[in-house]
């Protein structure tokens, strides 16, 4: 059977790449020929389908092409791009501990990205300079000249015909890795033939999806590497019996751990289609409430055993290779768990007539239990924990023969031996695998996973949403369960807090959404940023618009040569038939100027379009301080190492940073560039000196201080002080600093009460500290790197700084602050917390600031601060 069906598609293969314009590979011919072997069962006539088989995968490339379908994985990749830059930028600004795992993910995620999307610009290089050759040039108006003579006879249209044969064999040899059937675009026509998943048609493409089911399992369901890893580990592995489920497993763990992720990323990833999980309640099929005595127990079970049969035949039935997860199976009836048995010892079950036998030889089972999920929380009952711990480290398997402790077991050994006593030895014998999904230790990186796919679910690839360390913590609080770990919970909190505040992103061009808290609340906030450069050119350092320019020109020159190859074959019919040498004559003429119209392509030299941004920034109408006022300067820090109170050391701080600004220590940019060649370590922190400071604690008795002393060392020269209020206005206090930035560029600038900043001076501010840069009112750039910002607030808790181990005042002391000194007051968002290099705490009881403590940017506090992160320091600094 399978040299006939070679013979006939040799044949036919010629024939098959001049009508659709492709290559025809040798791996995609062998598949056809073996794909009708292997599904012989199905396909009656064997040459017959063998030939619809490669026409098929033909047609679906030119498809493919014609529609542009490479467009689709670039904008997937470019989304993935900008999404993890985004988040990177963000996340390393406020470095969490539990955002390590997260942030390598995005790490990988934007290499991968980039790597594609550079390909991607290079093989399109290639490919949109198809005929820039001076020959083929030449040809075509050597053509088009010929096509024009009124005397046109049948060697100059014969001549024309063959020239545009050669072109297309060009053409598909050019744009060959868009125009080549392969092995896997006729495995796809297969699959759709006989809905077989991929990863089942023929051996060989077992082992090569199975790396990428478990690559994509384990991205979509977070921390629980080893359980994925068993599943596909039976799934690959060879049946010694055809006839039982192919594979059956028992996930034991608390609800909300991901036990249903796990069943519907198998479903995606190997059965490759989401929509083949079947989901039951087995709380259906539980026992019945004996009310009376009139109740026909046998007659129920009769019932209940034929009603779940046939739910099993419809499933199977239907879609033979399904997913099958039967949910609370402990809450199932014995007559259910004995016709489960049947299935996973024997491969099929019938009911009492010895009809509707169920066959799920094709199937995966899952089941799922929270079934003794509380042996994990449990802890070890022995009396000194410490020397226990010792102990186990030194020599755990002695520690395991003598010690006396009823949880001596593991807890996921506890979870089966409990799962055993309710669920009955047979069933969990009679499965592949019984595994413990255990909590996950990262719910930071749950939880933004969870947000990133229930905001592609509802807007697809349009937004990026980004939500701080602060935002997770208050969402995981708002949920309906008191299980703050439960994803369920998380989800029907996004869902409900944060996917309806999106809703205004519809109609405009909003790129990015940041979601965080008003500092020291448990209140949302939401910053819409719109998308003003393309992400690619970015992060590739090209022109604006480069990314977007070079994907229309390729759509056109796509379409340029489908227009080739249907006047091609239209000419070629008209030509062969011998009719109308006027229309044929139209035709070629239409062809050779589309040959023209892709010869002329000047766009090429990938190197050309890798070129910095070049990025307009106004000129400085001010000049660097001359010497004699550094030296004035240098004199003020050397007399205020005298002064050793807290406003003293604070304006020696400030000083010694101007001094370092104006000698041009300073001038890396403000604003992170996380491109492939960025060694920023988000735990250490920069060895720059700090630009942007934030003063917490300071009195209104020191805060007057502070002012003075700075008025006093550094006039009105380097010192500018600017009140906000309800009635600031942020645009104008934009341009009044943008005016002092340009006649001074070395400068203090001391925003006090920066909560009543609004929407316009808040952006302003942002770009201040993440970019260096603040566009004035004509769009250009006005350089902000060598200012020393120093922001100030009032909304911090001063009792409890006060109280706290930096000043460690007693109660009776603290209680002469105002209890509601930071109730029912305006907040800024915590973000801008994280975007200072600097926040220095004074003594809320001191007038002249006490002894300040500063803090800079990093991962952790520092004793006296034992193990806190900066996030949770700064939210105790801050509550109300």
């Amino acid at each position: 059977m399978e040299d006939k069906v070679a013979r006939l598609l040799a044949e036919a293969k010629p024939k098959l790449e001049r009508k659709y314009s492709v290559g025809i590979s040798p791996g995609a011919f062998d598949l056809a020929v073996h794909g009708v072997r292997t599904f012989k069962s199905k396909l009656s006539s064997a040459p017959k389908k063998g030939f619809e088989i490669l026409d098929e995968a033909c047609k679906l490339v030119s498809k493919n092409f014609r529609n542009c379908a490479h467009e689709l994985a670039f904008n997937e990749k470019a989304y993935e791009l900008r999404r993890a830059v985004v988040e990177l930028v963000e996340l390393y600004r406020n470095y969490h501990p539990d955002s390590k795992y997260w942030v390598n993910r995005l790490l990988r995620e934007r290499d991968s990205a980039s790597f594609y999307l550079n390909e991607f610009l290079d093989r399109w290089d290639f490919e949109l300079d198809p005929l820039s050759n001076q020959t083929i040039y030449d040809k075509i108006r050597s053509l088009q000249a010929n096509l024009d003579c009124p005397m046109l006879n049948k060697t100059t249209l014969e001549e024309a015909v063959l020239f545009l044969d050669v072109v297309q064999d060009k053409l598909i040899y050019r744009f060959r890795f868009l125009l080549t059937v392969k092995d896997y675009h006729v495995a796809e026509v297969l699959s759709k033939l006989n809905d077989v998943p991929l990863t089942q048609i023929v051996p060989s493409f077992k082992h090569r999806y199975k790396k990428k089911a478990i690559y994509m399992t384990n991205r979509r369901v977070v921390n629980q590497m080893p359980v994925i890893n068993e599943i596909f580990g039976t799934l690959v592995s060879e049946r010694s019996t055809s006839t039982c489920p192919r594979g059956s497993f028992l996930l034991l763990g608390p609800s909300g751990v991901g036990k249903t992720e796990i069943a519907k990323a198998v479903a995606q990833h190997w059965y490759c289609d989401a929509s083949r999980l079947v989901e039951i309640d087995m709380a259906e099929y539980a026992e019945p409430l004996v009310e009376s005595a009139a109740f026909d127990l046998s007659e129920w079970s009769r019932s209940i055993r034929g009603d779940f049969l046939n739910k099993l035949t419809e499933v199977v039935t239907k879609r033979p290779y399904s997913v099958i997860l039967l949910d609370k199976i402990d809450k199932a009836s014995s007559i259910v768990t004995r016709v489960l048995i049947e299935i996973l010892s024997y491969g099929k079950a019938s009911d009492i007539k010895e009809r509707n036998a169920v066959d799920l030889s094709k199937s995966i089972i899952f089941m799922t239990s929270s079934v003794g999920s509380d042996q994990l929380e449990l802890s070890c009952t022995g009396s000194n924990f410490i020397d226990l711990l010792n102990r186990y480290k030194q020599n755990s398997l002695e520690l395991r023969k003598v010690h006396g402790c009823p949880l001596k077991d593991s807890g996921p050994e506890r979870v089966v031996i409990e799962a055993r006593k309710i669920l009955g030895a047979d069933l969990l014998d009679s499965l592949d695998k019984v595994l413990v999904v255990k909590r996950f230790c990262n719910r930071q990186a749950v939880a933004r996973l969870l947000l990133r796919e229930t905001v592609r679910d509802v807007y697809g690839e349009r937004l990026v949403v980004h939500a701080s360390t602060e935002a997770i913590d208050v969402l995981f609080r708002k949920g309906p369960t008191q299980r703050l770990e439960a994803g369920k919970a998380f989800r029907e909190a996004l869902l409900e807090h944060v996917i309806p505040q999106l809703s205004s992103t519809e109609g405009f061009n909003c790129g990015f959404v940041c979601v965080d808290t008003l500092v020291g609340t448990h209140e949302l906030s939401f910053r819409f940023q719109t998308q003003v450069q393309n992400v690619g050119d970015w992060y590739f350092k090209l022109n604006d618009g480069i990314f977007d320019n070079f994907m229309a020109e390729s759509k056109k020159k796509v379409e340029a040569v489908c227009r080739i190859f249907d006047l091609r074959s239209e000419c070629l019919d008209l030509f062969q038939s011998g009719q109308s040498s006027s229309e044929l004559k139209n035709l070629l003429l239409d062809a050779c100027n589309d040959l023209s119209t892709i010869s002329r392509y000047q766009y090429h030299d990938s190197h050309m379009l890798l070129r910095y941004v070049s990025e307009e920034v106004a000129s400085c109408n001010g000049n660097l301080p001359m010497d004699d006022k550094k030296k004035t300067l240098k004199m003020h820090c050397t007399e205020l190492e005298r002064y050793d109170t807290g406003i003293g050391k604070a304006t020696r701080t400030i000083l010694d940073a101007l001094l370092k600004v104006c000698d041009g220590d300073s001038l890396e940019p403000t604003g992170m560039i996380l491109d492939s060649s960025s060694d920023y370590d988000p735990v250490e922190g920069s060895n720059l000196p700090a630009k942007h400071y934030f003063f917490v604690g300071l009195n209104h008795v020191a805060k007057a201080g502070l002012i003075n002393s700075l008025n006093e060392f550094l006039g009105e020269s380097f010192f500018v002080y600017v009140k906000l209020d309800n009635n600031s206005r942020g645009e104008e206090v934009k341009e009044f600093l943008v005016d002092q930035v340009r006649l001074r560029p070395c400068l203090v600038l001391m925003l006090d009460g920066v909560e009543y900043a609004d929407d316009a001076l808040y952006k302003s501010l942002l770009e201040i500290l993440d970019k260096g840069t603040v566009d004035d009112n004509e769009g250009f750039g006005v350089e902000f790197g060598r200012i020393i910002l120093i922001l100030t607030s009032d909304v911090e808790n001063k009792r409890r700084i006060a109280g706290s181990a930096m000043f460690n005042h007693q109660g009776d002391i603290i209680s002469n602050i105002l209890t509601n000194q930071n109730q029912n007051v305006k907040r800024f968002r915590t973000e801008l917390l994280y975007r200072v290099e600097g926040i220095m705490f004074f003594d809320p009881l001191s007038g002249d600031g006490g002894t300040p403590f500063l803090r800079k940017r990093g991962g952790r506090v520092k004793p006296p601060f034992i193990e806190l992160t900066l996030s949770s320091f700064l939210r105790l600094m801050f509550e109300g």
